[in-house]
C-alpha cells in the first residue's frame, strides 16, 4: 500500500501525537501495549482516520498491526 501524504498541519499533529504516545510508553509500566494502542487509535480515528493510521504505522510492529486493523475497519 502506498504511504499517504498528509499536509503540513496534519503531519505536525501526527508528530505531536507520536511524541506523547512515546512519552507514555517511557513513563508508564504498561503490561498490555496492544490494548492501549487499540484505545488510542479508536480515539484518534474519531478525529481523523488518516492521522490515526499514520501514527500507528510509526509505532513499531504492534502499531503497524493496529494501522492495518484501522484500514480494514474503515474500508481503506
Amino acid at each position: 500500500m502506498d504511504k499517504m501524504k498528509l499536509d503540513k498541519e496534519r503531519q505536525g499533529k501526527v508528530n505531536t501525537i507520536l511524541s506523547e504516545i512515546e512519552g507514555i510508553q517511557l513513563e508508564l509500566d504498561i503490561q498490555n501495549w496492544d490494548v492501549l494502542l487499540g484505545y488510542i487509535s479508536n480515539i484518534i480515528c474519531q478525529l481523523d482516520t488518516d492521522i490515526a493510521i499514520e501514527v500507528m504505522e510509526q509505532l513499531g510492529e504492534k502499531g503497524k498491526r493496529e494501522a492495518m486493523a484501522i484500514k480494514v475497519n474503515y474500508g481503506y
